[in-house]
């Protein structure tokens, strides 16, 4: 699976928009049972979301924006099922709030670019009562289907990821893990001021 290269590519994309370089992502966390949802909470990051086993959970900094700090937990069943939710926090008043379409349109793209997939839907969505952006990718051989999901909040823009084998994105599962998240508080701790 080439999560790693669409995590490069979002990354770079995102610390553009701030003048920064970010880190990789993480690998998949050890395959669990499909019927193990859970919610998971991450008070820290702003958060609840289910996941289908315990995510494990990476935190790199991005360069030269620093307290700019990219949160990463994930949970990856077998060789091509990946549910992954990636905290990007912003110094405060740092983060585009509110991004403008092109913004997401860019997102979106890099994200396709760097998993080797092509978009196939994007546009405008409504995530746990936000304005947000959605898009389905698809690799050249129709092999992952992947459903994306960008959620501003404050000082933070959530990316919520899912992909698995052709039209995974309509699945009961996708959509499972993109409706379960919400984000938890009236004010997300900002970058600057860490738990």
């Amino acid at each position: 699976m080439t999560m790693r290269k669409a995590w490069i590519a979002v990354a770079m994309l995102l610390a553009a928009s701030t003048s920064a370089a970010a880190e990789d992502p993480p690998s998949a966390a050890t395959p669990e049972p499909q019927d193990q949802w859970t919610e998971f909470q991450s008070p820290e990051r702003g958060f609840a979301i289910l996941f289908p086993g315990t995510p494990q959970m990476t935190t790199a900094p991005v360069e030269g924006q620093n307290p700019l700090i990219q949160y990463d937990f994930q949970v990856g069943i077998g060789d091509g099922e990946v549910y992954q939710v990636v905290v990007f926090e912003y110094p405060a008043g740092k983060a585009p709030n509110p991004p403008d379409p092109d913004y997401f349109v860019k997102v979106a793209g890099a994200y396709a670019k760097g998993s080797g997939s092509s978009l196939r839907k994007r546009g405008p969505a409504t995530i746990a009562d936000r304005a947000g952006f959605e898009a389905i990718t698809d690799d050249g051989k129709n092999k992952l289907n992947h459903l994306v999901d960008i959620v501003p909040a404050g000082d933070r823009i959530y990316m919520l990821i899912s992909a698995g084998p052709k039209g995974h994105a309509a699945s009961d599962e996708a959509k499972r893990f993109r409706d379960s998240f919400r984000v938890l508080g009236d004010q997300p701790q900002s970058a600057a001021n860490p738990e």
